[in-house]
C-alpha cells in the first residue's frame, strides 16, 4: 500500500515537474558559456560587451523553457484543452543549438576536433545558408 502511494506520487511529480527535461537543456546551455569561455580565452577576445550579449542570450533561452513549461498550466487554468509537448519540443531545439555551438567553439580552441567536425560544420553552414 505505501509502496503505490509513494509510486502515484512520483509519477504525479514527474507530470508536474518534468525535471528531467529542465535540467538536461540547462546543462546543454552551461556546456555552451564554457565552451564560449574556452574560446575566448584560447583567442584572447574576452569582452564585457561579448559576454554580457552571450549572458543575455542564454538567459532568452533559459526564459523560453521557463514559457514552454508554464504554458501547458496556464492554458489549463484557461480551461483550453490543448495538449501539445511544449517543453520537449523547446528543450531538444535548445539542446541541439547548444551542441552544435559548443562544438564550433571546441573546434576553434583544439585544431584536432576542427579536423574531425569541419566537414560536418561545413554542410550545417551551406543549408543553413540555403534557407536564409
Amino acid at each position: 500500500m505505501v509502496t503505490n502511494m509513494i509510486q502515484l506520487l512520483q509519477e504525479y511529480y514527474e507530470k508536474v515537474f518534468p525535471m528531467p527535461i529542465i535540467v538536461v537543456t540547462l546543462c546543454f546551455i552551461l556546456f555552451d558559456i564554457i565552451t564560449g569561455l574556452l574560446k575566448g580565452i584560447k583567442c584572447n577576445k574576452l569582452n564585457s560587451t561579448l559576454l554580457r550579449q552571450g549572458l543575455l542570450h542564454k538567459l532568452s533561452e533559459v526564459l523560453c523553457v521557463v514559457g514552454a513549461f508554464a504554458a501547458p498550466y496556464g492554458l489549463q487554468q484557461m480551461q483550453v484543452d490543448f495538449k501539445l509537448p511544449l517543453l520537449e519540443g523547446v528543450g531538444v531545439y535548445i539542446c541541439l543549438m547548444e551542441i552544435i555551438s559548443a562544438i564550433e567553439n571546441l573546434c576553434e580552441v583544439n585544431p584536432k576536433l576542427n579536423k574531425l567536425f569541419a566537414p560536418y560544420l561545413e554542410k550545417l553552414k551551406k543549408k543553413d545558408d540555403k534557407d536564409e
